[in-house]
């Protein structure tokens, strides 16, 4: 029901599902009202390949033909590609999706049906984009392939609804009669699944059965930077804050006299897409006691408002990443004479501010927090944060860099790596800020 209450409203849709609930029957359907009840609509229903665009249309064709008989019309056109009815200007098509399908057809409705098997998904996507741009409707609904780190559907299900896509995520028990004992059923009989011949047991399930989005659009375990089984036992830890500074900042645990805090942020230039962070952690406990996480927030907005936070711990260690954006930040934070800034050597005598990442350090930061979670040292309570660390994996066209994939963030995962460098830096609490104007 809320597929089609999203069909009824959105003419955007991107839908994240797992296998068999009904999603091809659903826009046959669909296709079938549009073709009876709406005089001139063209819906194009594109499939990985010819067989499953025949059979997206054959599923058309039952439905039409189950429906009465006075609702009927003799149909014109009855072939394996089209469906069309007489004294109508209405039509269904069916075509395999090929770098030119749908081109030069002024489509009302264009439906992809498991997008991400298309070989010429971003090709096709480009031929019918003028019927997006002219007010028509789309509706691409796909599992996830784990092979295929970098597609068209990823990115437009990441970038809702920023991108004006509209998102939605059908988990495996989502259709009735499946329970976890279905699941653990179908499990043992992966063997007998041809398609499943080249992945493990549990990446065939993640793939086809998700339970979660994040499950779905997560790394093969093989090139993933987490544990995914650790990941899913953090889960446990994950919990709403104890309250909001200012509607962005999150604590989630008080400070505590006698512990030791540090942090560390990753500055974006605040307008959308990538995330500003700032993680604050219980060096003696490894939790991530407070945080921000916002793609909105300016620099140096996001300067002010992370150290507003830091006043509650006592305006422990900070370092800012000095990317270009972070310089903005530190220079903020310089301003306003926050007591305890990182600074590294830059050579024998002299020091800069801030955090930078380069070949060595990337190395040192990343391997560091992958060892931090593998062995239970650090407790992430945020979810949305959580959720970043499951994106990250090994680049093995980069020489296994660690990175998130594209469309996705590691914003989060990279400040708490950035303030876990600070555990030697960890002692006491500095004075308070000398002065911090509202700055806007």
């Amino acid at each position: 029901m809320e597929m089609v209450q999203a069909i009824i409203d959105r003419r955007l849709i991107v839908i994240l599902k797992a296998r068999q609930l009904g999603f091809s029957w659903l826009v046959a359907a669909y296709a079938v009202w549009l073709l009876l009840f709406h005089d001139g609509a063209v819906v194009l229903m594109l499939s990985k390949g010819q067989v499953e665009a025949k059979t997206l249309l054959k599923k058309a064709r039952f439905v039409y033909r189950a429906l009465p008989d006075s609702w009927q019309l003799p149909l014109e056109t009855d072939s394996t590609t089209e469906l069309s009815l007489v004294g109508m200007a209405s039509k269904i098509l069916a075509l395999p999706s090929t770098e030119e399908a749908g081109r030069g057809e002024t489509s009302t409705v264009v439906i992809q049906d498991e997008a991400e098997s298309h070989e010429y998904l971003e090709a096709n996507f480009t031929a019918v984009k003028p019927t997006i741009d002219g007010g028509g409707q789309m509706i691409i609904g796909s599992t996830a392939k784990k092979k295929r780190l970098i597609s068209l559907f990823k990115e437009l299900w990441r970038g809702s609804p920023d991108n004006g896509w509209h998102s939605i995520f059908m988990p495996w028990h989502a259709r009735p009669g499946r329970d976890q004992k279905w699941y653990e059923e179908t499990r043992r009989n992966i063997p007998d699944i041809p398609e499943a011949m080249e992945l493990t047991p549990d990446l065939y399930m993640e793939q086809e059965y998700p339970n979660t989005a994040e499950e779905a659009l997560a790394p093969a375990r093989s090139i993933a930077a987490f544990n995914h089984d650790r990941l899913k036992a953090m889960e446990e830890d994950v919990r709403k804050p104890i309250r909001v500074i200012d509607g962005v900042g999150n604590i989630y645990q008080d400070w505590r006299v006698g512990n030791r805090y540090m942090a560390g942020s990753d500055t974006s230039h605040g307008v959308g897409g990538d995330f500003s962070c700032t993680a604050i952690i219980d060096s003696q406990t490894g939790y991530v006691v407070a945080d921000i996480l916002d793609n909105k927030l300016g620099p140096e907005e996001f300067a002010w408002h992370s150290m507003k936070l830091l006043e509650v711990y006592k305006n422990p260690i900070w370092a800012i990443e000095d990317n270009d954006w972070g310089i903005t930040s530190i220079k903020a934070a310089e301003r306003e004479r926050y007591p305890r800034l990182y600074k590294r050597k830059t050579g024998r005598h002299n020091t800069k501010v801030g955090w930078h990442t380069d070949n060595r350090s990337r190395w040192v930061m990343w391997g560091d927090l992958i060892e931090a979670v593998e062995s239970s040292l650090i407790v992430v309570a945020s979810r949305v944060g959580l959720n970043q660390f499951y994106t990250v994996y090994k680049d093995p066209q980069n020489e296994g860099r660690i990175e998130a994939q594209m469309g996705a963030h590691d914003d989060y995962p990279t400040a708490v790596a950035i303030a876990w460098q600070m555990r030697k830096h960890a002692y006491g609490s500095a004075g308070k800020i000398i002065q911090m104007p509202k700055l806007w």
